[in-house]
């Protein structure tokens, strides 16, 4: 989502005589005390869990200020603060990251920095600010030392470089730690990429955590600005004849300030059944703060291969079955998924995914071990777009478990995530398989304990085998190159093909959607129509039209490749609604249902229908 830069005032100052600017500042003061502050200020704050205005938001109080007279309180009031300062997803340009803190003499604080604006996939730096004056810094997979002052306000500033990936921390003015800024907390592998921050009541030991802050200060104060993802046209609408080919063209530019990485992915329009009726359980309440690092593998190797499903083709990057993996301390409730992306599942579209195969390796003695499969849509690389399915089920452990699907789910191309949730209730309890690594994927040993999706650092895949059935559609879109970086203000043109060899007289949907290093816009789809006309059809007779998105929300727009001369909406009982020459409409006021569409174009006329959600 796009963000309303509050302030855009510049001024020299900063790093190396940089045009500074101003990209949010915050003293508390237009809040009322008593007020959620992400709930009051969505554009720039959430909560870990996706909840403002809960116990996971911070409140404006009027006890201790730094200027002039409220600040916001994190602490355990109703359950743990877990405030998210939301800062862009930024690639690239220095930054200047500051606030002002005050911790009580019988408190403690802690904050995280995060390369994602997505919760609890990688922390970039944890610290802790403990009850007796000193800090914990752990970056790198390192713990830092130092002190701050108690009772009183003091500043945590941060300068950030992207381009040079560098952080410098300071703590009341004074240098505290310089460090890569593409470290974790428990690492030095991690993304180059600031995200967020997470004001966390959390604290080490038996300290009590409960802190303030004041006057938030987030500046670009050197460097490009972002990337920015710009695809024309913005809708393909082609036809052929049967059996025959043709091509068309759509130009990807970098309308921003600095270099855009970007990919395509083919995602086809295929009808299926309704998708099954999903009501999600309560969201787990348990999580780890930091990175996993509280996972231990066992080995107990199981003799033989997995089970021979009867399916036409199985997705999965694992091997035999070699163990499992238990959370320390428990409960603790994970999902574990393998992701397989477009390339996997591409040549698959059109057949269905009708079971998946799960080894679970141990069980809880004193019961609990219901699971729940969870079949995810496509998201990006580091986290699943919307559940599509999920079911409960039991599976014994040390045994393959086939879990089939009541309604199969389609295969489109878009990536899948397949996995399953549990609860780890006793301690050392290896409840999820793994194979012994010998193939290891990085897309085969997801997990979740919460919110973010990370991985578990063991190298591992889960026993995890989506199974297919079904024949494959004909891949009737093609385009070429699917992907590039673009320096600013560049442009690559991108070769789209039809082939209708294996295609009968119809019209065919389909979409391109881009995923890039753009901030704003991290996934673009460009909406495609194939009409396929008859062999012998005149091209003058023949007229393509698009309405998308389709179903629609808000606003639907017409795309031909004649030149539109009049549109028609009417409804199911005839009745005319619109009737001109727009071809971009607002329908917001429209109830949800059926409308047809008539376009009069130069070379005929079109019917189509739209769904209003």
């Amino acid at each position: 989502m796009k963000k309303l830069y509050l302030l855009l005032l510049a001024m020299f100052i900063g790093f190396g005589g940089f045009a500074q600017t101003i990209l949010f500042q915050d003293d508390m003061e237009s809040y009322n005390v008593g007020d959620y502050l992400a709930e009051s200020n969505p554009t720039w704050y959430d909560t870990w869990g996706g909840h403002p205005g809960t116990s996971e938001d911070a409140v404006i109080s009027d006890v201790y200020s730094h200027s002039p007279t409220k600040s916001a309180r994190v602490d355990e009031t109703g359950g743990a603060t877990d405030l998210i300062l939301l800062l862009g997803d930024k690639t690239s340009g220095q930054f200047e990251l500051t606030w002002w803190m005050y911790l009580e003499s019988n408190f403690a604080g802690y904050y995280n920095l995060q390369h994602f604006e997505s919760p609890g996939i990688e922390w970039a730096m944890e610290c802790y600010l403990n009850t007796d004056g000193t800090i914990d810094l752990l970056v790198g997979g390192s713990t830092i030392n130092g002190t701050y002052p108690k009772d009183t306000w003091f500043e945590v500033k941060h300068e950030i470089d992207l381009d040079a990936d560098n952080i410098k921390l300071y703590i009341n003015g004074t240098l505290f730690y310089e460090w890569p800024f593409h470290y974790q907390g428990g690492g030095t592998t991690g993304t180059n990429q600031l995200g967020g921050v997470d004001f966390y009541a959390g604290a080490q030991g038996s300290d009590n955590p409960k802190y303030y802050f004041d006057d938030v200060y987030y500046a670009q104060t050197g460097g490009g600005g972002d990337p920015e993802i710009t695809i024309t046209p913005d809708a393909l609408v082609n036809w052929v004849v049967a059996g025959g080919t043709t091509t068309d063209e759509l130009t990807v530019q970098n309308t921003g300030e600095s270099d855009l990485n970007w990919n395509l992915n083919i995602i086809y329009d295929i009808d299926s059944p309704d998708a099954p009726s999903i009501t999600p359980g309560p969201a787990p309440t348990y999580y780890i703060k930091g990175p996993v690092v509280n996972v231990t593998a066992v080995q107990n190797p199981y003799p033989g291969g997995g089970p021979e499903p009867d399916a036409s083709a199985v997705l999965h990057y694992d091997g035999d079955p070699n163990g499992g993996v238990y959370w320390t301390p428990p409960p603790v409730t994970p999902t574990v998924a393998a992701r397989f992306p477009c390339s996997m599942t591409l040549p698959y579209t059109g057949m269905e995914l009708i079971s998946v195969d799960v080894y679970i390796n141990g069980e809880n003695a004193g019961g609990g071990n219901e699971k729940t499969l969870k079949i995810y849509g496509m998201g990006n690389s580091y986290e699943p777009g919307d559940l599509l399915y999920e079911a409960a089920f039991n599976a014994p452990a040390g045994d393959w478990t086939t879990v089939v699907l009541t309604t199969p789910v389609t295969i489109t191309g878009e990536d899948l995530w397949v996995g399953y949730q549990f609860t780890q209730n006793e301690t050392g309890v290896a409840i999820p398989g793994v194979d012994d690594g010998s193939n290891y994927n990085p897309n085969g040993d997801y997990v979740s304990q919460g919110v973010g999706w990370t991985h578990t650092s063991l190298a591992l895949n889960w026993n995890i085998r989506a199974n297919l059935e079904g024949t494959p559609i004909s891949q009737w879109l093609s385009a070429t190159p699917t992907s590039g970086t673009l320096p600013p203000i560049a442009s690559e043109l991108i070769d789209v093909g039809y082939d209708a060899t294996n295609l009968d007289p119809g019209i065919y949907s389909a979409f391109i959607r881009f995923l890039s290093n753009d901030p704003v816009t991290p996934a673009l789809d460009v909406p495609v129509e194939l009409t396929v006309a008859g062999v012998g059809i005149d091209e003058r007779t023949t007229t393509s039209v698009m309405i998308y998105p389709n179903p629609a929300t808000n606003f639907i727009t017409i795309k031909s490749d004649r030149t539109i001369s009049s549109v028609q909406i009417t409804d199911f009982s005839g009745k005319v609604l619109y009737r001109g020459t727009e071809t971009n409409l607002d329908i917001r006021n429209l109830s949800s249902g059926i409308y047809f569409v008539r376009t009069v174009t130069d070379k005929g006329t079109s019917n189509a229908k739209f769904v209003k959600k």
